[in-house]
């Protein structure tokens, strides 16, 4: 049996964004199994599956421009399979939970409510702060770079993104779910 050659330092850096990105998004990607498998273990499953193919493919970064979506559309077709190898097999047991927590209309109106409400809290913010807060939180850009980009000190860009964090939680805390 030939032994495979290690991975190359691009490769194992594309192979571990991917795993970032899996595991950042696991939620939404989980949720997308469970509405085709209707099985949140089943969709755990799909889940170790898609993360031991993004550690055993053979990958190429030009082959990969979004790894959120390649990594949506991955999860969907093994989830795809699944749900066809479950169907083949005599005396699968029928689907008795919900699908997904997120699939519930009343929770997508509080969700929808919520990101309303940061909208509305993120316009009372000023520019370079809502910039910076966005960027931190959002862009996934250090607190070091947007200080040397703003032209502040780390502690003060700290301070904005702390100070922001504290404006949007005051504007969610009526809107908080009970469970």
């Amino acid at each position: 049996m030939p032994v495979a050659a290690p991975p190359s330092l691009p490769d194992t850096a594309l192979r571990a964004d991917l795993l970032d990105t899996l595991q950042s998004r696991r939620e939404r990607l989980l949720c997308q199994a469970m509405r085709v498998l209707g099985n949140r273990d089943q969709a755990e499953d799909v889940l170790q599956e898609a993360a031991l193919r993004c550690l055993d493919c053979p990958l190429r970064r030009e082959q990969i421009a979004r790894p959120q979506a390649w990594l949506g559309c991955m999860v969907r077709n093994l989830a795809i399979d699944q749900y066809r190898r479950t169907k083949r097999q005599p005396g699968a047991e029928p689907v008795t939970e919900l699908p997904c927590p997120q699939a519930d209309p009343e929770r997508l109106l509080l969700d929808r409510q919520r990101l309303d409400l940061l909208e509305q809290g993120l316009a009372r913010v000023p520019d370079r702060d809502r910039s910076i807060f966005l960027d931190h939180r959002l862009g996934g850009i250090r607190q070091r770079d947007l200080a040397t980009r703003e032209g502040l000190s780390p502690a003060r860009i700290n301070a904005i993104i702390a100070r922001v964090h504290a404006q949007l939680q005051d504007v969610l805390e009526p809107q908080r779910p009970e469970h």
